[in-house]
């Protein structure tokens, strides 16, 4: 996998279906620790709350999936919320949706229809980014070579987050995985004289 669609920070919101209050929260997560985390802390939180339903999808060794309905009838909340993530195409994200009961009960479909619209709603307020698979890279270069590199990087997407200048210039540059080949076959063009070396990759957003 080369990408995957996430959320880059928490957000939060608030419905009321029959004087219930729904208070949803998406949280990105990159593994089961994490999510395991978020949720503890959700339910320090809303620890008044009668329940704390939660689901999440992460990448970690495979595609894991988790979900509780928290007391609520089974099937009515965690399963619901899961489908919404799912059905949204996202990854590494966890939904805890806190409920405070109204006095008025929902039934089984009123149940399903409010955590999913929660978790809709707390989606649709969270910032979305496609992660991708990236390299972080260090490029040493001859000053005459500098604008040179400049330009190709320009018009092929590697992203300069760094630089020094010293008796070279030095570089720190991010790109896509599959455009490490590329660069490296750009550099090797460019000057006999030019180092560059790669990292591990990892999934992130490359932010200009």
């Amino acid at each position: 996998m080369q990408s995957y669609k996430s959320v880059t920070r928490l957000a939060s919101c608030e419905i009321k279906v029959k004087n219930s209050r729904f208070i949803a929260t998406i949280a990105p997560v990159l593994c089961e620790n994490d999510a395991n985390e978020f949720l503890s802390q959700m339910r320090r939180n809303y620890r008044d709350a009668s329940h704390n339903v939660f689901a999440y999808r992460v990448l970690h060794g495979g595609l894991l999936e988790r979900q509780s309905d928290d007391g609520e009838p089974s099937g009515t909340a965690g399963k619901p919320i899961l489908d919404i993530i799912s059905g949204a195409g996202l990854l590494n994200v966890c939904i805890n949706v806190a409920r405070y009961f109204g006095g008025v009960l929902l039934g089984t479909g009123g149940l399903v229809r409010a955590y999913q619209a929660a978790s809709r709603e707390t989606i649709s307020t969270a910032q979305i980014c496609q992660f991708r698979r990236l390299v972080p890279s260090r490029l040493v270069i001859p000053y005459h070579c500098y604008d040179k590199f400049l330009h190709i990087s320009r018009n092929h997407g590697y992203t300069i987050q760094d630089s020094a200048f010293a008796e070279d210039v030095t570089l720190d540059i991010i790109c896509e995985e599959a455009a490490a080949t590329g660069l490296q076959n750009h550099i090797s063009a460019l000057s006999l004289n030019a180092r560059l070396s790669f990292g591990e990759a990892y999934f992130g957003v490359i932010t200009q």
